[in-house]
């Protein structure tokens, strides 16, 4: 039974819509370009617990380079780095997350995303990079540290979300919710998560875990997730590379031809 505070017990009802919102992702508007970049790829649903997810690959030899998207979005938001991969020699492979895209499901939340990477990997073989985007470094750190993911050689993030529970407030004001029915939802999430386990998914923490060389970029104009995100894990990961760009906002890095060049250089320097 869900435990909550005797001040947000009047609130329950809210508690539990806001909850089921907090879990369910908006979705992403894809766009024409997104979606010819799709069509000229392999196509096909990758049954998972939940459904189905939808998954892309592009390119057929060369080392693989799995992108992962953030909360919200979709593969088709990291189409942009399909060209200069292909380019560079490398396989592309890319999918949506659970509740995302044209995957299946309404609500999902880390736990039940990371798992998916390994049916991913099952299929595709081991990845010899990571790119991902926002919420998506923090799957991927997670992943690697605490599913024992298949490490890749070199890991990309841009955007990067450093701690989990940061979302709650975050949520919050882009809700407009008072603090009675954030603290009912913590406490629903907490109830059903555990509070040790949330507590401890922090991009900082886990990147110390992570000894692979990895290029770091965050825009200082970043709206959605705060530059401050992955200053603080550049700060602890001995093994990052952390540029700073300025203009691009949360997602003009997915899109930026001078970010793109950088991460297939880097990439490629072994």
């Amino acid at each position: 039974m869900t435990t909550l505070e005797p001040t947000a017990t009047k609130y329950q009802g809210i508690v539990k819509k806001a909850y089921q919102a907090f879990f369910s992702p908006s979705q992403y508007e894809v766009k024409s370009a997104d979606r010819e970049v799709i069509a000229r790829g392999n196509n096909y649903r990758l049954p998972f617990e939940g459904g189905e997810l939808a998954v892309t690959t592009w390119g057929d030899s060369g080392p693989a380079v799995l992108l992962m998207h953030g909360w919200g979005g979709a593969r088709a938001q990291m189409t942009g780095f399909v060209e200069p991969l292909l380019a560079a020699g490398y396989r592309v492979v890319a999918y949506d997350q659970p509740a995302h895209g044209e995957s299946d499901g309404k609500m999902t939340n880390i736990l039940e995303i990371t798992p998916t990477m390994d049916l991913v990997e099952k299929r595709e073989g081991r990845f010899d990079a990571i790119i991902a985007h926002s919420f998506g470094t923090l799957i991927t750190s997670y992943a690697l540290v605490n599913r024992n993911f298949p490490p890749p050689t070199r890991l990309v993030y841009l955007g990067a979300f450093n701690r989990l529970l940061d979302s709650l407030p975050r949520f919050q004001v882009l809700a407009n919710l008072p603090d009675e029915i954030i603290e009912g939802m913590r406490n629903m999430i907490y109830d059903n998560f555990g509070k040790g386990e949330l507590d401890s998914i922090v991009n900082e923490t886990m990147t110390q875990q992570i000894h692979i060389p990895a290029l770091m970029f965050h825009d200082a104009t970043d709206n959605v997730t705060p530059v401050d995100d992955s200053r603080a894990i550049a700060s602890t990961w001995k093994s990052a590379q952390f540029i700073e760009t300025t203009g691009l906002g949360h997602r003009g890095a997915l899109q930026s031809g001078e970010v793109h060049a950088q991460i297939v250089n880097f990439l490629q320097n072994k």
